[in-house]
């Protein structure tokens, strides 16, 4: 195990980190009673499988028209589409976090000037985003930071909203986008790291450091799974799932991880942390 590979474990369990800590947050928080009882809404087998082919149909859709437009427009549409998708993202992100911390502190309470402020600011980080990378004037640890900002706040939101029958079926998808998007699209090919300087708008969707890389989905991934399990399960749960996430996580980098190629990073880690949930699921009736 090497330093390269180190550091890889490391920036891969960041987001398992921040969503719990996010999380935790909501735990402290009056809506806790509402967002658990969402959570008891009856679904149907039928129901999650559509879900399921939506996911992952418009989720790949959407992928490759993105990426089919960078290969007919060139390296000129590669940032612009770039700043598109991401600034937005970022936007949201830190408005939804925003008014998270707000609901904690201020308890729902309207009569304050912090909600508009919080809503020019998140203009202003619109605006400044799209411009840092369209000039590409961001230097990389404040792009890490961005990256690991909206990725782990978008991630913990998806976390907190969805039902964890919903949230079964996004993980899967993500697991399986991830994969098949990775080993088998020629997308993937317009994502390579690239050397020269200011030529890879790409790196404002992952954390990079000195030898490898991590996409902004992997940090989405890990602190739903996080987030959701602190908040929906009991702590025990919630301990083994992160555990098997960090196993799943550490396998990648010490086996699967090879040099100078693309690794589905997520299916293994998120499988495996999916595995409490269905175990504890699983013996509720026994426990009844």
């Amino acid at each position: 195990m090497d330093r390269s590979r180190l550091g890889m474990i490391a920036i891969s369990a960041l987001p398992l980190l921040i969503g719990a800590g996010l999380g935790a947050m909501v735990l402290s928080s009056d809506a806790l009673a509402d967002i658990l009882a969402n959570n008891a809404t009856p679904v149907t087998i039928p129901n999650l499988i559509l879900q399921l082919l939506v996911s992952v149909g418009l989720g790949s859709l959407v992928v490759f028209a993105l990426f089919w437009t960078i290969q007919r427009r060139g390296a000129k549409a590669r940032r612009a589409i770039v700043a598109f998708v991401i600034s937005p993202i970022l936007t949201a992100s830190f408005f939804l976090l925003g008014q998270s911390i707000l609901l904690i502190i201020l308890k729902g309470s309207t009569d304050s000037i912090l909600p508009s402020l919080l809503s020019i600011a998140s203009l202003g980080v619109l605006l400044l985003s799209f411009a840092f990378i369209m000039m590409d004037s961001v230097p990389t640890t404040l792009r890490n930071l961005f990256v690991a900002f909206y990725g782990s706040v978008f991630g913990t939101f998806l976390g907190i909203v969805f039902i964890t029958a919903t949230m079964f079926v996004l993980i899967i998808s993500i697991v399986l986008e991830d994969y098949f998007l990775t080993r088998y699209s020629p997308a993937a090919d317009q994502v390579y790291l690239i050397e020269e300087a200011g030529a890879d708008p790409f790196g404002f969707a992952r954390i990079e450091s000195e030898s490898s890389a991590v996409g902004v989905g992997d940090y989405i991934a890990f602190s739903l799974i996080s987030a959701h399990a602190l908040i929906f399960f009991p702590l025990h749960v919630w301990i083994m799932s992160v555990m098997m996430a960090l196993i799943g996580i550490t396998i990648n980098a010490a086996i699967f991880a090879k040099e100078g190629e693309f690794l589905p990073g997520i299916p293994v880690p998120a499988i495996l942390a999916l595995t409490p949930w269905i175990l504890h699921i699983a013996a509720l009736p026994l426990l009844a």
